[in-house]
């Protein structure tokens, strides 16, 4: 049985550990003797500490559409197991890394960060992640952040000290350890200041220069070294005012006056509004000051009892030291948004009568519907130049759409069945929705030709999946493939009328979001038609969704020479999922022998070898060296539908293995990795072969387990209980949505051929 004293005991001593290992609370001294150790680290402002918050959990590249982005760890939520992390938007991630990095430099963070795009699009996301990051960043050491309060013991009688007990069990240096029934009051610094104001401007100075002369060799001790924030950081009003009181009191003793000095370590809390708090758009004032008042029988010294001490509160004070999060900014009236242009600028508020020094880093959301109407007031030139604007539109990779759903879904697959793909189709359609037709006017001639006839689903592969379409040629790819940064950035600074409105038209403002995408599967799960949740379910539902014009804008968009057809998409994506089952099935019923098809692969670019090299290749039965086949070769072209001309076709073949092994050195080439397309047409050419014999064992598959099964042949079951095993075990299928999908194939394909 639990001994709960034993329990009260272990828990007192390990709380004690945590507290005395995280250094909680300090004197002044121990403070100074820490900060001289890493002035780097613990001299750091807001913005300075939240771009150490950023590089504290590393980056890393992934691929971006057209080239290689970094990616930074933190929106990955490491600190949390992953949950509820930022799938894509590496551009805005770094927007904002650039920005907090300029702020950084210049010692203050002068702008708000204002992160505007369509509903959905992930901005409050973003800025959520920022904030648990600090959270947890500031509980490692490296992420140590103090501030400090002011501690007071009663007066006794007939004292003749200022203000002061004249006790001998009181400490000489700090009254921070002294018993806590001796500290009379505790006045507290809400505004989070740096301990180091509390070093006279002068000899602050000078200690700053001794210790940059000491570390000049360390760039980012340097910088903050030299910035302004720790030379002209000044205190409060509040703490001036007790400040110059003890110093006045002490006869200049400066010692005696940090002997009041509580330094204590905070932690970042957006539930606690701790360097962190949102701001929400109703209308109420963001900060307000109070004088201060005691609980009963705490009492200040006589040397302070005449200051009029204002205690500061509200959003932007509980802020300080981190972010502020100014959310929907521009639904409020924007005169109560006026003070920022001073705030934002000057890095202070007034609040009744008391100028506050803020050390926090602003941001905002706002839709992009707002913005467009904010830049068409009069008042948009005066706050422009306080504002940084950071775009977030709709994600325009499908793969990366595709993995916004799958913690939404993942809750639901206790209760059905999730079948292969329904997310894919999902996705894909979505994405299909954001994208915008490309102007071959702005464009070279070898490239307008191709984008004349760029499809959205070949624009969302290209984008997707780095995959040209497969109509074209090796040089036409290159080509295309090489412009896709121009395509991606063609509209970033578009406008466009809608609905008599002008506004920002880049690619990825409208579209299906994620938001109505993720209640669209919800809806999903509710059919019981099919057995399982499955893209057949996600079909219907799209169709259901095209019957409300009225609340999703972009369905009232003009359709572009094939793209903004949301209508045409389902039938597009639905060809391209009937494309996945085909592949999973004719793999599943092993109609074609895998280790055969990669021989003939494997053999095809050993002879295109030797026929560019102009070696001769070894015949692997006579083991004699002859020239390349050109039967060998041929005969695996034709099933490629080339559009080229053979020669050409083997030569740039070639000139990619090269530039494949080069970037990846002692790796094993993968033929379908370096030429997914090719070796995707192959199978296909492979798959037309046997296509009557898929739709006989499809048709015996659907058959099995009915009241129809004596149709199928006795000899046919163990195919057939082989093929549903490997759509349940490779692909993910249940016996249910197999039967689902290879129906849809069947009718697919009779449709086909009608």
């Amino acid at each position: 049985m639990l001994n709960f004293k034993e329990i009260l005991s272990q828990t007192t001593e390990r709380s004690q550990e945590v507290f005395k290992a995280q250094k909680r609370v300090l004197s002044y001294q121990q403070w100074l003797e820490a900060f001289l150790a890493d002035p780097a680290r613990l001299g750091r402002n807001a913005p300075q500490y939240l771009l150490d918050c950023y590089e504290y959990y590393g980056s890393c590249e992934v691929d971006g559409i057209g080239e290689k982005e970094r990616r930074w760890n933190l929106f990955d939520a490491p600190f949390d197991a992953g949950r509820d992390k930022m799938i894509g938007h590496e551009d805005a991630q770094n927007e904002v890394y650039d920005l907090l990095k300029r702020f950084a430099v210049t010692g203050k963070a002068d702008r708000l960060v204002l992160m505007h795009g369509p509903n959905g699009s992930g901005k409050s996301t973003l800025i959520d992640l920022l904030v648990r990051a600090l959270e947890a960043y500031s509980r490692f050491d490296e992420g140590a952040v103090f501030s400090f309060n002011w501690l007071f013991t009663e007066r006794l009688e007939g004292s003749s000290h200022m203000g002061f007990a004249a006790r001998a069990d009181l400490p000489k240096d700090s009254l921070v350890f002294a018993d806590e029934n001796l500290i009379s009051c505790r006045i507290v610094n809400e505004l989070r200041e740096h301990p180091i104001f509390l070093i006279p401007r002068a000899e602050r100075e000078r200690l700053l220069d001794r210790l940059l002369e000491e570390r000049k060799g360390d760039a980012r001790s340097v910088e903050r070294l030299k910035g302004d924030y720790l030379r002209e950081g000044d205190l409060s009003a509040k703490s001036k005012a007790i400040f110059e009181a003890l110093v006045n009191a002490y006869r200049g003793d400066w010692m005696q006056v940090i002997r009041h000095v509580q330094v204590e370590r905070y932690f970042v809390s957006k539930r606690f509004r701790v360097a962190s708090a949102a701001i929400e758009p109703q209308q109420h004032t963001d900060g307000g000051a109070r004088p201060i008042t005691f609980e009963q029988g705490a009492a200040l010294p006589p040397v302070l009892s005449g200051l009029q001490l204002m205690e500061l509160n509200g959003e932007l004070i509980d802020a300080s030291g981190g972010i502020v999060e100014y959310s929907d900014i521009l639904k409020r009236p924007l005169e109560m948004n006026k003070y920022l242009l001073n705030t934002c600028e000057r890095g202070t508020v007034t609040l009744r009568n008391v100028l506050a020094h803020l050390n926090v880093v602003m941001m905002g959301t706002c839709n992009e519907k707002y913005l467009s109407a904010f830049k068409a007031n009069p008042d948009f030139t005066s706050f422009k130049g306080r504002i940084e604007l950071a775009r977030m539109g709709y994600l325009l990779e499908w793969r990366k759409e595709r993995e916004v759903y799958r913690d939404f879904l993942d809750e639901l697959r206790g209760e059905r069945h999730v079948a292969p793909h329904t997310l894919d189709v999902a996705a894909l359609w979505s994405v299909m929705t954001r994208l915008r037709r490309p102007d071959p006017e702005n464009y070279d001639d070898d490239v307008a030709s191709i984008l004349k006839k760029l499809t959205p689903l070949e624009k969302a592969r290209l984008y997707g999946e780095h995959r040209a379409p497969e109509r074209l040629n090796t040089d036409q790819k290159r080509a295309l493939l090489a412009a896709v940064p121009q395509l991606r950035d063609e509209f970033n600074e578009a406008l466009a009328e809608f609905e008599n409105f002008v506004c920002a038209a880049y690619e990825g403002r409208r579209g299906a979001s994620a938001r109505e995408m993720r209640a669209l599967l919800a809806d999903a799960v509710q059919n019981r038609d099919q057995k399982c949740l499955s893209p057949l379910a996600v079909f219907q539902e799209l169709e259901n969704l095209l019957k409300d014009r009225s609340v999703y804008d972009f369905l009232r968009l003009e359709p572009d020479e094939g793209y903004q057809d949301p209508e045409a998409f389902i039938d597009e994506v639905t060809d391209e999922y009937y494309r996945w089952v085909m592949v999973e099935a004719y793999d599943s019923m092993e109609l074609i022998e895998e280790k055969e098809f990669e021989r003939r692969v494997e053999e095809y670019f050993r002879h295109v070898r030797g026929f560019v090299s102009g070696e001769k290749i070894e015949n692997p039965r006579s083991g004699v060296y002859e020239p390349a086949s050109a039967s060998v070769m041929e005969g695996l072209e034709k099933l490629m539908d080339l559009k080229e001309p053979a020669e050409s076709f083997r030569k740039n073949v070639m000139t990619k293995i090269a530039a494949w092994s080069l970037e990846h050195p002692k790796v094993k080439l993968s033929y379908a990795e370096v030429f997914p397309d090719l070796i995707y047409n192959l199978r296909g050419s492979y798959y037309k072969q046997k296509q009557k014999d898929l739709e006989t064992l499809a048709r015996y598959i659907l058959s099995s387990g009915t009241e129809d099964a004596a149709l199928v042949p006795k000899a046919q079951l163990p195919r057939v209980e082989a093929t549903l095993k490997t759509m349940r075990e490779k692909y993910g299928y249940c016996d249910a949505c197999a039967k689902e999908a290879l129906s849809f194939m069947l009718r697919r394909a009779n449709k086909s051929a009608s």
